[in-house]
C-alpha cells in the first residue's frame, strides 16, 4: 500500500471535491436572481412620488422591472 501511495501521492488525489465548486455557486446564483426579480417587482409597484424620491423616472423603472437577467 505504501508503494502505491508513493506512486500516486495522496489517496484522495483522484476524488473530486464534494460538492464540486460549480455546484456550490448554483444555489447562490439562483437565490440572487430571485432576489433581483423580487426587487424589480417592488420597483414596478412604486408610485411616481416614491420613484422621484430615489431619483428614478417611471420609464427607467418600467424598463428595469421588465429585465430577466
Amino acid at each position: 500500500m505504501a508503494m502505491l501511495l508513493a506512486k500516486i501521492g495522496s489517496p484522495t488525489a483522484f476524488l473530486p471535491r464534494f460538492p464540486p465548486e460549480a455546484l456550490r455557486r448554483v444555489p447562490s446564483r439562483v437565490l440572487g436572481w430571485l432576489d433581483r426579480q423580487r426587487q424589480r417587482a417592488a420597483l414596478a409597484e412604486l408610485d411616481d412620488r416614491l420613484l422621484n424620491d430615489i431619483g428614478v423616472g417611471r420609464a427607467a423603472a418600467e424598463t428595469e422591472a421588465r429585465r430577466w437577467d
